[in-house]
């Protein structure tokens, strides 16, 4: 317990884990192996991540995925994950991206009110001969009367560096930076959110990477009766078939304002056969120095306005899962981004049983500059027909080491002995 004490006390720090303070730390907890009943987020506090090491480079550089699930037996309730790493001592930067993510009825399809994935919080915790990247993720998918199980899944890419190497400095990361948006019938299928970092956080040589760390939509809670029983209410939320839903964030990667203020945006997707009001909440952090670099790259996104004429009728209620390779990356290390990604049923609007979208088994080759990825996704209702379509995007974070500071020549000195 002593040599993870700074660890607990960068938990106790995150705002929605106060309760862990009450808890007796003497004893050890263990995760009950009744799946229905969730581990509490002290007994979270138990298990180090199983992070996979992707790529590290000792003493300057590492690379980590992972995924982690949560279950909860109704939807209102949040699913919150709380995932430790271990990092290398070395380290003393980095944070976390959200690189995918899977939300299912557990019993059946329904309707869809909400849908969230978000990482909260993240924080790296430092002290004498340890490192911890720390980060708190929450999910969920809620139908109108809010009564259904359901899973939810994270999957993350975490990064951590000894700051000596670089020019690189994350902003935003214990919180990470929220905007949100109503989007009216009137403003059409695709919102966009526009964010403005503060005056003078670029420097005249500085990049920019705007981190994704999370998205929250909503249908408005417009009155919306369905023969059931027990009957409607004027309160109740409004849920609906879901026909798409998609995110894509744009970023250019240097400041192009006078007064060195970052500028990204996001547009969304959440619809139904229809145009329905929403709201919409996404979360990023981000990284500048000169050591940032950036291969950006933008996801266009098109509404589906309803049933299509030509779609197949075949049963295709699968992951699909595909391999992507990224060649000509000049940087010294590289981190691959989900930013962009659009699952759409292929027919018309559906009842949601499963939709995700997440890229796992990177692999980085710094010899080769080049990146391998496999990206898995799914949408589908109970029955797992008609088929769906998928899209995404990645954005790839690189880091140049800064050159290594010139070894000073000591000047010779001769020393004349003289003999008497």
């Amino acid at each position: 317990m002593i040599r993870h004490a700074p660890l607990f006390l960068a938990i106790c720090m995150l705002s929605l884990l106060t309760a862990c303070a009450s808890k007796p730390q003497e004893k050890k907890a263990t995760l009950s192996s009744d799946k229905s009943q969730p581990a509490t987020l002290f007994e979270q506090l138990t298990l180090k991540g199983t992070g996979k090491t992707v790529f590290e480079d000792e003493g300057k550089f590492i690379l980590i995925e992972g995924s982690k699930c949560m279950q909860r037996d109704k939807g209102s309730e949040a699913a919150t994950v709380l995932q430790w790493i271990e990092m290398p001592s070395y380290v003393d930067s980095g944070t976390v991206v959200l690189n995918g993510w899977d939300l299912r009825y557990l019993n059946r399809d329904r309707e869809v009110h909400a849908m969230r994935v978000d990482i909260t919080h993240s924080k790296l915790v430092k002290n004498a001969g340890s490192a911890f990247l720390v980060f708190e993720a929450q999910g969920k998918l809620e139908d109108q009367n809010r009564e259904e199980a359901y899973e939810f899944c994270v999957f993350y890419t975490g990064f951590g560096y000894r700051s000596v190497w670089f020019d690189a400095t994350i902003e935003g990361d214990y919180n990470g930076i929220e905007t949100s948006l109503l989007q009216t019938k009137r403003q059409g299928a695709v919102a966009t959110l526009e964010n403005t970092g503060s005056k003078g956080t670029l420097k005249a040589n500085d990049a920019i990477a705007i981190i994704p760390r999370g998205f929250d939509f909503q249908f408005d809670d417009t009155f919306e009766c369905e023969l059931r029983f027990p009957p409607c209410k004027w309160g109740d939320r409004a849920d609906y078939d879901l026909l798409q839903v998609a995110y894509s964030l744009s970023q250019t990667g240097a400041s192009l304002s006078a007064d060195g203020s970052p500028h990204w945006v996001t547009q969304t997707i959440f619809k139904d056969n229809d145009i329905r009001i929403h709201r919409i909440k996404t979360r990023a952090a981000l990284i500048r120095g000169s050591s940032v670099k950036l291969r950006a790259d933008f996801l266009a996104l098109n509404p589906r306005i309803g049933k299509t004429s030509a779609c197949r009728k075949n049963t295709d209620g699968i992951v699909r899962t595909q391999t992507f390779r990224i060649n000509d990356l000049p940087f010294d290390y590289a981190v691959p981004m989900l930013t962009g990604w659009d699952l759409s049923n292929e027919c018309e609007e559906q009842q949601v049983q499963r939709a995700g979208i997440w890229i796992h088994d990177i692999r980085f080759d710094p010899n080769a500059h080049s990146m391998e990825y496999k990206v898995s996704s799914i949408l589908r209702d109970q029955d797992g027909a008609p088929s769906f379509n998928a899209a995404h995007r990645i954005t790839v974070l690189g880091l140049n080491r800064l050159p290594p500071p010139p070894q000073q020549r000591v000047p010779e000195i001769n020393i004349r002995i003289r003999e008497h």
